[in-house]
């Protein structure tokens, strides 16, 4: 086994001494003989076979699990007191291992490798849901069979997604798209709020839209639909995760993103939680596991909550929360990683936050007005990536001006734009119905 070899051990540290008999009940695992004839632990057997590179990726699973069923079966017939689930007795890049304190644990693994198994020999996909409701006695609960789901896909080193395992997601949607989804029918996106699922990856879709916008948080997106997101931007499409980003929401946006070409912009708390979910969303967990490899949206574009907006809006000082113990080793611990994947925007923004130890929500944009949201934070941003670049400035360097307007002395809080001020730039800001003037006359006014 080389070096790299992650081995997840959940034997217990004190194991029980008893006398020289099973450990283990034999479970009910249906294993053909010729298989386990296959996977015997002689010097001939060969399983380099599994991890063949010209065997197509839904076969070399296959053969993963067959190995893996063959070879417990066999540790289970020799009374072994620690059990090893793995994939090749040489290449196994991850294993879990099973004392007799374990043995549910175990069960429930072989049971759902079982429904694995089933699912990618029938071509056939199942919710996290139905899986669970087929050997409900045995999973006892539904995160029991979440964590077995994980290990499975870290033994078989596969996405759940790669293993047709759909999960119920979270994450909601509203706007102008229309699915068409396999045994459900027509999911009409601009009537209704759409749960975001992974049956949403294999349907056909009808849409105008323009772009994606990403919110943080569920009581941003009802305060957009509130305000008429749908009338003041009637081809975009609005998305919320609630919070941290399961990994059916990213999916869903990266396919969006890659096969209907849809700009994606992001939207969160100018608080550390808040620029680590943009970045979840970007590029995956920081520490992503089998489970959700490639479920990101690397074109993703974050038009703010920024910090510095503190400066640039009606802000009231008393929207500004301090940052706790927590956020300050949260923000240290990101800046490397903004650093390393190139991220200048969120650095400078981690700093700045730092310095001014204070933070922001998105609700203390609603407190500016109704509808200063839709109006003076979201259509100039959007609208900003949307112009070619030879009409208009790049939004970064657009940010890098707006930065340079800071006060020095912004530790005390301090506007470098007055309210009388801004309240001038935007005296003639006048919305009509149409939602291309409305963005025009957001943008002209923005932009000075």
């Amino acid at each position: 086994m080389n070096e790299n070899v992650l081995v997840y051990d959940e034997s217990s540290i004190n194991e029980s001494v008893g006398p020289k008999k099973n450990h283990f009940d034999i479970i009910d695992i249906q294993i053909e003989s010729q298989q386990s004839a296959n996977f015997t632990d002689s010097e001939d057997s060969d399983d380099s076979f599994i991890n063949e590179e010209t065997l197509p990726q839904k076969e070399q699973a296959i053969r993963k699990i067959e190995f893996a069923l063959a070879d417990i079966n066999d540790q289970i017939e020799r009374n072994e007191k620690t059990l090893i689930l793995r994939t090749s007795y040489e290449k196994s890049h991850f294993s879990i291992r099973y004392s007799s304190h374990r043995k549910k644990k175990l069960d429930r693994d072989l049971h759902c490798l079982h429904q694995v198994y089933d699912l990618l020999e029938n071509d056939k996909k199942s919710t996290k849901r139905e899986l669970f409701y087929e050997h409900k006695a045995i999973y006892e609960a539904q995160r029991n069979l979440d964590s077995s789901i994980r290990s499975i896909c870290e033994l078989l080193n596969e996405s759940r997604s790669n293993l047709n395992v759909l999960a119920c997601g979270r994450g909601i949607l509203r706007g102008a798209i229309t699915f068409l989804v396999e045994d459900v029918g027509v999911i009409d996106a601009r009537v209704q709020d759409v749960l975001i699922t992974d049956s949403l990856l294999f349907s056909d879709q009808v849409s105008e839209a323009e772009f994606v916008l990403v919110v943080e948080k569920d009581t941003t997106f009802q305060k957009l639909i509130d305000e008429k997101f749908q009338i003041m931007f009637p081809r975009g499409i609005l998305v919320t995760s609630k919070g941290y980003p399961d990994i059916s929401t990213r999916n869903v946006l990266k396919m969006l993103s890659e096969k209907r070409k849809f700009p994606i912009y992001g939207l969160f708390d100018a608080d550390p939680h808040g620029i680590e979910i943009y970045l979840t969303y970007k590029y995956g967990a920081a520490k992503e596991t089998a489970e959700g490899r490639g479920a990101f949206v690397s074109s993703i574009q974050w038009i703010g909550l920024f910090p510095t907006d503190f400066k640039r809006f009606f802000i009231d000082p008393s929207q500004c929360l301090p940052l706790l113990r927590s956020d300050f080793v949260k923000i240290e611990n990101m800046i490397p990683r903004s650093i390393q994947l190139g991220e200048c925007l969120v650095t400078r923004e981690l700093d700045w936050m730092i310095q001014n130890a204070f933070k922001l929500e998105l609700e203390s944009i609603n407190m500016c007005g109704p509808e200063y949201m839709g109006k003076y934070l979201i259509a100039p941003r959007v609208r900003s990536w949307k112009e070619p670049m030879f009409e208009r400035k790049p939004y970064e360097q657009m940010m890098e001006q707006s930065l340079n307007t800071i006060s020095p002395d912004s530790q005390n809080l301090k506007f470098s734009i007055r309210r009388d001020e801004a309240a001038e730039i935007f005296k003639d800001c006048y919305i009509d119905s149409d939602t291309e003037r409305l963005i025009d006359d957001v943008i002209d006014n923005d932009s000075d």
